[in-house]
């Protein structure tokens, strides 16, 4: 899994918005350290208060390849000895049009 930027979010009962920037591998996790960093910062909540909500954004580097496009199909037309990976073919020669099992 990858490590992706992330910035969360909460509001306290005074209406009043925190937000941190952590880094991590699921959702889940970046609600945790989020949660640890706003208390390293200085955030406290009201005594009776519970957090209820927190809202993630998740923004991920772009990533750029470059395809050839004949050794793709070269290569989606080749039977594989892999179980998962046939599926994927299949699904590109569907998505191709191209009639499975050639």
């Amino acid at each position: 899994m990858s490590i992706s930027k992330c910035i969360v979010r909460l509001k306290d009962c005074h209406d009043t918005e925190y937000s941190v920037v952590v880094y991590a591998e699921s959702l889940y996790e970046a609600v945790v350290r989020g949660l640890n960093r706003l208390g390293d910062v200085g955030w406290e909540s009201d005594t009776n208060e519970t957090i209820k909500r927190v809202e993630v954004e998740i923004h991920q580097e772009p990533t750029k390849h470059i395809v050839d496009v004949p050794k793709l199909l070269k290569w989606v037309e080749e039977k594989s000895m892999y179980p998962a990976q046939e599926t994927r073919k299949a699904k590109l020669r569907k998505l191709l049009g191209t009639p499975t099992g050639q």
